[in-house]
């Protein structure tokens, strides 16, 4: 698990940063794209204005540009070629032609800039070379797009290199914390059996009590715990390496599924299965056991009283859904959001048993099989989890 959560770490790292700095510099170089082709474009305009109003400038005595005039009443198209050899009189016609057709009064054809003047008697269409422009324009971006490029694989490199260093304190403390919770767990098995032993032993010879019941109850959920924490930490040290085979999911859905009819029964929930027949599956069986049976634990320790249970199962493409539905209070809906977080409780009163890690326990066995687990509310007072598994 170490070796597969650093390289997982590493990448999110590296993919992340680098998401980053693309957005960054996308930003910075489209900015930079828009903020020239803008200026090459407000000097055009100006020098076009320049040579409509008949003004002696410097900035347009060099300039090529041609001109085409219609008028409205002869409804004639005529043009004047005579700043620029490189345009005929009839190119420079439909040149004016294309932008009559368009009904702008601005914009671009071919390298030409060109503003439309509507007068009283008639159209005239000033068209700007900017070839010398566009064309250093172009070349600009298009360096300014390979060096960005050149930078961001040599960030990539960079990343990738310092990556390990950056998430090895995370890995470390992982690895720590998983060791402390598998170490813990054992150390607490012992002493928990025996005290389960003894207390049946006495509860065997004095007869039942209210203490005695107590003890057997509290060992009994701190054995779960110890359990859950157990298979927790070695289904995430697993991972990829967890044993799939194949085995029917329908069968195994059917019969956890029908283990809690008796607590429906004696909860006063209704209790509804809608198990999808002869569906196999690859994947860890007594791991998706687990995952069924926190998903079912969950609903009925904190769905609300007498409300509605709904378990189901279908096949979904290469893969299954395992859901759970159910009607919840008003406290549990607005905890949505925290369902998902080890240790979090919705109810931290004594009146619902828990230790917050069994839907901690659903996430990790969906991640050991390429799969994800979602929390939604449907209606207004219901909670569907659902486990989307993948083959």
């Amino acid at each position: 698990m170490t070796v597969s959560l650093k390289h997982r770490l590493q990448l999110r790292f590296v993919l992340l940063s680098l998401a980053a700095l693309l957005i960054l510099q996308s930003l910075i170089v489209g900015f930079s794209l828009w903020r020239n082709y803008r200026q090459i474009t407000l000097k055009a305009d100006r020098m076009i204005m320049t040579i409509i109003s008949d003004s002696d400038s410097s900035e347009v005595a060099d300039a090529r540009y041609f001109t085409a005039t219609y008028d409205l009443s002869s409804r004639t198209l005529s043009s004047d070629t005579s700043h620029t050899a490189l345009i005929s009189r009839s190119q420079a016609a439909d040149f004016a032609k294309s932008v009559i057709a368009d009904k702008t009064d601005k914009g671009y054809k071919d390298n030409y800039r060109y503003l439309v003047h509507r007068g009283k008697n008639g159209i005239s269409i000033v068209f700007l070379s900017r070839t010398v422009a566009l064309e250093s324009f172009r070349n600009s971006a298009a360096s300014l797009l390979i060096i960005s490029g050149v930078g961001i694989a040599l960030m990539t490199a960079v990343l990738a290199a310092v990556s390990g260093k950056v998430v090895s304190p995370l890995v470390k403390n992982r690895q720590k914390q998983k060791e402390f919770i598998t170490s813990a767990s054992h150390e607490l098995k012992t002493p928990l059996t025996v005290i389960h032993a003894d207390a049946q032993l006495l509860e065997s010879e004095i007869g039942e009590n209210e203490w005695l019941s107590d003890i057997l109850k509290q060992t009994e959920q701190m054995t779960e715990m110890t359990h859950r924490l157990v298979f927790l930490a070695r289904t995430e040290e697993q991972n990829e390496r967890t044993v799939k085979i194949d085995f029917p999911v329908s069968d195994i859905a059917d019969e956890v599924a029908s283990s809690y009819q008796a607590v429906a029964l004696n909860t006063g929930k209704t209790y509804t299965e809608k198990i999808e027949p002869n569906i196999s599956y690859c994947g860890d069986e007594k791991a998706i056991r687990e995952l069924m049976t926190a998903l079912l634990d969950n609903a009925f320790k904190y769905g609300a009283e007498s409300g509605t249970v709904t378990v189901s199962l279908i096949a979904v493409g290469h893969g299954v859904c395992f859901s759970v539905e159910n009607t919840a209070d008003k406290q549990r809906i607005s905890d949505i959001s925290h369902f998902t977080e080890r240790f979090y409780r919705s109810d931290t009163s004594d009146k619902v048993k828990g230790f917050g890690i069994g839907l901690s326990v659903a996430q990790a066995v969906c991640e050991t099989h390429r799969g994800k687990l979602t929390v939604e509310l449907v209606g207004e007072n219901r909670i569907k989890i659902s486990a989307l598994l993948k083959n």
